[in-house]
C-alpha cells in the first residue's frame, strides 16, 4: 500500500507547480495524502491525523475531523449531498431546478468546480485550491489507470484524495465507507441499511422470474430518443438487473447519454417495453408514425423515468438508482410487491433528503412513470 504525506511547505510548492501546469487530462479519480498545517511558530505541533484505505488499497493520511470536501464529479456529488450537504464546499455540476427544490438555495449557491473526468473534464484546480478543501472524493467506476491518476492529481494539487469504487450492489458498503471517512457513522448507517434492504427486496423478487420471462426493454435518452443505454454499460445497472436489456452492442458506452443508435436498429430489436429518460420524447412518441410499429409503442407499454431530484435510473449512476430499482421492479412485476411506487417514493425522499414529498408533488414526479390509466 502506498502512503504519501505532504507538509505545508510541500503543499505550497505543489500548488505553485499545479497552477503552472494547467489541466490534467484523462483522470478517473484522485488520491494521496496531505498533512494539515502546523501551529505557527512550532512545526512540531501538527494537528492529529488518521489513516484511511481507499478502494485502490492506498493508505491516505487525513485530518481527524473533516469539514470541507470537494466531489470529483456528479456521482460523488449526488451521494455526498444525501449525507450532509454542509460538508460540501463546491459542486461538480450546477444544480437543476428539481434538485434545488429538494436540496435548497444554500447548496445551489455553492461554487461549481467542474468534474475531473467524463465528457466535460473541466475540473478547475485553481478554484479548488482557493477553497482549501481537506479532501477530494471520487466515487464511481474505477478506470484501469486509477492509481496513477490519483497519484498524479495528488502530486499536483497537494490535497488528500480517495477513490471509492461503486456498483449497483455496493451502495450500502459505500455509505459505510463514507461514514468512516467523514465521521458521519450514524447517518451513513441509516442510509446503508436502507440501501441493503431495498437491494435484497428487489433482487429477491426478480430472482423468482426466469430470465426468458423478463420483459425486453430499451432505455432511450435524448431529444429524439435515439441514444440508447446498452446492456452491460455502467449506466444500465437498473435495467440489466431487472429486465432483459434489448439494446446490445459490441462495446457499450460508459457515458450518461449512452450511444447513438438508429430508429431502424430499435425497430429491429423491437423491445416490448421502452423507458424514456427525462426530457426525451415520451410525450410525443405515441403520435409519431415512425415509431408506430415498434411493439412497445403500439401496445402503449412505454414509460418516462422520473427525474426529481435526479434521473432515477442513471445520469448519474449513483444512489438515485436505489429509488430507480424500486420503481422499475414494480413496473415490471407489480404482483411481487406489497407497497406501491408512491409508497416507496415518499419513503425515499424522506430518508435520503429529509424531504416530505406531498401528494401533489408525488403525482407530478410520477407523470408518465406508471402504467397508462393509473
Amino acid at each position: 500500500m502506498k502512503r504519501i504525506q505532504t507538509t505545508r511547505r510541500g503543499f505550497v510548492s505543489a500548488m505553485s507547480c499545479a497552477l503552472g501546469l494547467g489541466a490534467l487530462g484523462g483522470l478517473a479519480g484522485c488520491g494521496g495524502a496531505h498533512a494539515p498545517a502546523t501551529t505557527e511558530g512550532d512545526s512540531s505541533q501538527a494537528s492529529s491525523t488518521r489513516k484511511f484505505t481507499d478502494s485502490c488499497g492506498r493508505e491516505v493520511e487525513l485530518p481527524d475531523e473533516i469539514t470541507k470536501v470537494v466531489p470529483s464529479g456528479p456521482t460523488t456529488q449526488q451521494i455526498l449531498l444525501t449525507i450532509k450537504p454542509s460538508l460540501v464546499c463546491g459542486l461538480a455540476t450546477k444544480l437543476a431546478d428539481a434538485q434545488i427544490k429538494v436540496l435548497g438555495d444554500s447548496v445551489a449557491a455553492l461554487p461549481v468546480f467542474g468534474q475531473i473526468y467524463g465528457g466535460k473534464g473541466d475540473f478547475n484546480k485553481e478554484s479548488v485550491a482557493s477553497a482549501e478543501p481537506q479532501l477530494i472524493i471520487d466515487v464511481g467506476e474505477a478506470k484501469d489507470t486509477i492509481v496513477q491518476d490519483m497519484d498524479d492529481l495528488q502530486e499536483r494539487l497537494g490535497v488528500p484524495c480517495v477513490h471509492i469504487e461503486s456498483s449497483l450492489d455496493s451502495y450500502d458498503k459505500i455509505y459505510e465507507q463514507l461514514g468512516e471517512l467523514l465521521g458521519q457513522e450514524a447517518r451513513c448507517s441509516d442510509l446503508a441499511g436502507y440501501c441493503r434492504d431495498v437491494y435484497d427486496e428487489v433482487t429477491g423478487a426478480v430472482s423468482t422470474i426466469p430470465e426468458e420471462d423478463r420483459p425486453r426493454v430499451a432505455y432511450l435518452l435524448g431529444d429524439s430518443g435515439l441514444n440508447a443505454v446498452a446492456r452491460g454499460s455502467f449506466q444500465a445497472g437498473v435495467i440489466d438487473m431487472i429486465a432483459q436489456n434489448a439494446i446490445v452492442v459490441e462495446k457499450p458506452s460508459p457515458s450518461g447519454m449512452g450511444q447513438e443508435v438508429s430508429l431502424e436498429q430499435i425497430a429491429s430489436d423491437d423491445p416490448e417495453m421502452i423507458v424514456f429518460g427525462p426530457g426525451s420524447i415520451y410525450g410525443t412518441v405515441g403520435d409519431d408514425p415512425a415509431w408506430a410499429d415498434i411493439t412497445a409503442i403500439r401496445e402503449k407499454n412505454y414509460y418516462q423515468v422520473p427525474g426529481m431530484p435526479y434521473n432515477w435510473v442513471s445520469s448519474p449512476a449513483a444512489t438515485n438508482q436505489v429509488i430507480g430499482m424500486q420503481w422499475f421492479a414494480r413496473i415490471c412485476y407489480p404482483e411481487k410487491f406489497e407497497t406501491t411506487v408512491q409508497d416507496v417514493a415518499v419513503a425515499y425522499f424522506k430518508t435520503f433528503y429529509d424531504y416530505d414529498l406531498s401528494e401533489e408533488e408525488c403525482a407530478s414526479v410520477m407523470e408518465g412513470a406508471l402504467p397508462k390509466g393509473e
